[in-house]
């Protein structure tokens, strides 16, 4: 169970539920943070695995104190969390202690909001799918709809570029510890404080674009909840919308290359850093011994790298055969090559 991956999302988590507006004056809108079901169905999953998590704490401790399943060797051929038991335990119990206080987050929220605590544990059926959401949606619903979907995508590209500068973080760190000469003694500043900006940034990032995604759903959910009859107007657009277009304009094709820009961009930088933590992994050994021992015996982690180095070696070469395709369309639509560049 990965904990590094909470550390930087934990207080932005927080952060978000507890956001919302304390005892909102306008209720004619649909608002999550006074929906006990909203409530309900973030907090279930989380107390799912806080039992899952303490089933597996009782079972370590009872192993230890019957002797059965517990041995002292190392299994060259596992990889567990904590390498021992006291080591697994411990990662359960950081973990537990993060989702302990997502649920307390949410809860304290809800009480701001004058949720009566009785209606968040009652059982609620899972969302309804959208195909299956009574009415057509009308117009509005549409626009906002593309445009949560595009927030949701913009959100997602934020994850990644903030995962990919805490790992590159991460390597600059270890190297310049490395570093045998004295800091005061180096020519150049820190890269890794200027990659820390960069990440702080991001991260702020995410944030907003979290809100937008939140504020975008509410705004979808009260107009499904309060949608009137699709007015002849928009019938009308929407046939209008609905007529095969005889060919693609420059908005489409200049977004169809940004699209494949970007994984080509995010896949090398990828690449990058992979061959970089290889690189680390050969040089370094952990400080723990007994994932030292395994390490030198299976090369777990090093094996694991040169098959995602190869991966996604593969990936980029894919993802360029396609934006060359893609070029050659533009070019038989009679498009202009301008297009498949960026501004």
């Amino acid at each position: 169970m990965c904990l590094n991956r909470f550390c930087w999302t934990r207080t932005l988590v927080i952060a978000l539920f507890l956001s919302g507006p304390a005892f909102p004056q306008d209720t004619s809108h649909y608002s999550r943070f006074r929906d006990a079901r909203w409530y309900a169905r973030q907090i279930q999953p989380l107390q799912e695995e806080v039992a899952k998590i303490d089933d597996e704490l009782r079972a370590l401790v009872e192993a230890r104190k019957s002797g059965k399943g517990v041995t002292n060797a190392v299994a060259l051929d596992q990889e567990p969390e904590g390498v021992t038991s006291e080591g697994q335990m411990e990662v359960l119990r950081k973990r537990r202690i993060v989702l302990q206080q997502q649920i307390d987050a949410l809860e304290e929220q809800a009480r701001h909001n004058a949720i009566v605590p009785g209606e968040m544990r009652r059982e609620y059926g899972p969302e309804v799918p959208e195909n299956t959401r009574g009415p057509k949606p009308n117009r509005e619903e549409k626009d906002v709809e593309n445009a949560l979907a595009q927030e949701k995508e913009h959100l997602e590209h934020a994850r990644e570029q903030a995962e990919l500068l805490h790992r590159d973080q991460r390597l600059k760190a270890q190297q310049e510890n490395s570093n045998p000469e004295p800091p005061s003694r180096r020519n150049r500043p820190s890269e890794a404080v200027g990659i820390g900006v960069r990440l702080a940034e991001m991260e702020g990032e995410v944030h907003e674009a979290e809100q937008k995604v939140a504020d975008l759903e509410d705004r979808l959910e009260d107009l499904r909840r309060n949608s009137e009859n699709e007015s002849e107007t928009d019938a009308i657009a929407e046939r209008e919308s609905a007529k095969p277009e005889s060919e693609h304009g420059e908005t489409y094709w200049r977004k169809q290359f940004a699209a494949i820009d970007y994984k080509i961009t995010t896949a090398q930088m990828e690449l990058d850093i992979l061959q970089r933590e290889h690189s680390t992994l050969l040089l370094q050994y952990d400080p723990n011994p007994a994932t030292a021992l395994k390490e030198s015996v299976t090369r777990k982690q090093i094996n694991e790298h040169r098959k995602a180095i190869e991966g996604k070696k593969k990936d980029i070469a894919e993802l360029k055969k396609q934006r060359d395709e893609l070029e050659d369309e533009l070019r038989h639509a009679g498009g202009p090559a301008g297009w498949s560049r960026q501004n």
